[in-house]
Order: C-alpha cells, then structure tokens, then sequence
C-alpha cells in the first residue's frame, strides 16, 4: 500500500507541471517532487493503515490510499511552511523549497523565495484537499483530520513564540508537542483509518495512543536536534536552541547543568544563531552531564536503519497493547506488501 501511495502523491504533484505560467514553474515542481521522493517513512500512510486494521477493516482499496495520500501531502505542506519559519537550509537530505528556488533563479532574492515556497505549501494543502474529496465514507475521519490540522496551527504558534526560561514549562510543553505533532502525525492518521473502516467506531483510545506516541517520538527529536549528524538525519541540528523552542531535551539539559553552564545556555537559547565554539561547549555540555536521560555522542546510521525497519512492527504491537487493535492484521499480498 505504501508504495501505491507515494505514486499517487507524485502523480498529483506532477500534476500541477499542466498549470505552468512561467519558466520557474517547472522548478517550483521539480523541487517539490525531490521532497517527496526523498527518503521517508511514510509513517502517516501506515497508521492510516493500522487504524483500517483496527477497525476491522481493509489492508487496501481506494478510500484508504486516498486518505492516506491526502495525510502525506498535508505533512508535506506543514514542511515546506515550517522550513520557511524557521528558515532552513535542509530537509530529508535535500534543499529545502526555498533554498532550491532561490539555487534556481538567484535574482530572485531570498525574500521572494520565501514567498514562492509559501505558495507551494499551499498548493499542496490544496492537493491534500482534492485527495480528502475522493475518499468515500470519509465523514468521520475527515473530522478527526481537520480537529488535528486546527490544533497543529495553535500548537505551532505556542511554539514560535517560544518559552519563558524562568521555567522548564514541562505542562506546557506537552500541550504543545501534542497539538504541533502528536495529532497531526500519529493520532489523526491512526484515528481516521480506524473511523473509514467503522465510522461508527470509537476514536478515543486510538486518539489517545497517537497522543502519547507522539509525544514519545518528538522527544526522540529533540535529541536528535541536539546530538544527529544532519547527513543521517536530514536536517539541520541545534535548530531548538537557535529558534528558543520549547524541548524536552533542552529542558532535561537545563536541569542538569551547573549555574555558570545554565548562563552560557540562557546566551544560546534564542540567539538565532551559533558561533563555532558554542557548538563545542554544547557538544561538551551534552557529553559531560551526568543525567542519563540526556543523549550523548552522534546517531549511528546502523542504528537508525534498524529503527526505520522495525518501525511498523513497534507500532503494531504498541497499539494492540493499548488496546486500540482487536483484529489480527491482514497481509497485503501485492508486490509493494512491505510496510
């Protein structure tokens, strides 16, 4: 299924080349299907999946893929936007909308390459739309997805405006990571699949896994902010602490370090940018605290790749322990039949 979802959603991208009006337009296109063709995991596409399973439904079929295509493309229009916020230079590996336009046509000028990748984005949830449109019995579900996309706003807002550091906020940042990621990236998709295959159904565990799922992996993250190498990880590292964002595992860090340590941090936070040598002492910083919830050292890509493999199966069984999955998953037993 997976599979036959990435080609839908290559198809509806490449589907707006027909709408070109200048020569920059075929650009605009190319830069965005290298953003979705690069590697990925589909990881909204395969809750959609778990959540048809769980609702007694189907392993395949149009309304499914076109439910999940419509969550991918969303995803894909939240990136292109949060990489214009937060200004960044990578995604998944690549450059991200912004920078490839402005790579492509330099008399641009970067304010109307920011531009530019800002109507992309937006073309985009026009595309994630016309998906929605197509599947059938997607009452329910649309519902769920809409809830998520209004939560994901508020939660980015909470998280642009930053934090206050005379606190670690620890309430605060869950209510945020839950509305900018949890909802959007694994309830939602989890729901919304449970609901297309029983409309009928109740949500609210499966709302309720995505929540706490997703709150999990964005502490994974933030670690991966503060310790990943951006060849393994596809983007740029230390962007919480440059941006004043709101991190678990800044919070952690804060904690754990000496006063003169918490000062030279309270420097960085929100600072826009880092000198060479606060990249040093933050690298020490991380090696040196004795808190063992921190990460230390650089995300191994033999690590990473055994996660991204046994990433489905962690899901699966993670669900059927909340109680969310009461049917044994069917097998898709198409050629793409890989999660």
């Amino acid at each position: 299924m997976v599979s036959r979802v990435a080609a839908r959603m290559v198809t509806a991208i490449e589907g707006l080349r027909g709408e070109r009006r200048s020569s920059l337009w075929g650009s605009a296109v190319d830069v965005t299907l290298a953003l979705a063709r690069a590697p990925q995991h589909y990881l909204r596409a395969q809750l959609v999946l778990l959540g048809s399973l769980a609702g007694g439904g189907r392993a395949d079929g149009d309304d499914l893929e076109e439910l999940a295509c419509g969550l991918e493309l969303l995803h894909l229009f939240m990136l292109v936007h949060d990489d214009v916020i937060d200004d960044s230079r990578l995604r998944r590996g690549r450059a991200t909308v912004h920078v490839a336009l402005l790579e492509a046509a330099p008399a641009l000028g970067l304010p109307n390459a920011r531009n530019l990748a800002i109507v992309v984005g937006n073309l985009l949830h026009v595309l994630a739309m016309r998906s929605f449109a197509r599947a059938d019995r997607r009452g329910a579900a649309f519902g769920v997805i809409l809830d998520a996309c209004l939560r994901t706003g508020v939660g980015q807002f909470e998280d642009i405006v930053g934090w206050d550091q005379r606190s670690t906020y620890v309430g605060a940042f869950r209510t945020t990571t839950e509305d900018k990621a949890a909802y959007q990236s694994f309830a939602a998709p989890f729901a919304s699949g449970l609901l297309l295959a029983n409309p009928d159904g109740d949500a609210q565990k499966a709302l309720a896994w995505g929540r706490h799922m997703g709150v999990a992996m964005q502490g994974l993250d933030d670690a991966a902010d503060l310790v990943g190498d951006p060849a393994i990880t596809g983007k740029d590292n230390f962007r919480d602490i440059v941006e004043g964002r709101l991190s678990l595992a800044l919070m952690i860090l804060l904690k754990a370090a000496s006063p003169d340590e918490r000062a030279f941090l309270r420097t960085v936070i929100g600072a826009g940018a880092l000198e060479p040598s606060d990249r040093v002492e933050l690298d020490r910083l991380l090696r040196a605290s004795s808190d063992p919830r921190l990460p230390r050292g650089h995300l191994r890509r033999d690590r990473r790749c055994d996660a991204n493999r046994r990433q489905c199966a962690v899901l699966c069984g993670s669900a059927r322990r909340s109680g969310c999955v009461r049917t044994r998953p069917q097998r898709d037993t198409g050629d793409d039949a890989r999660c």
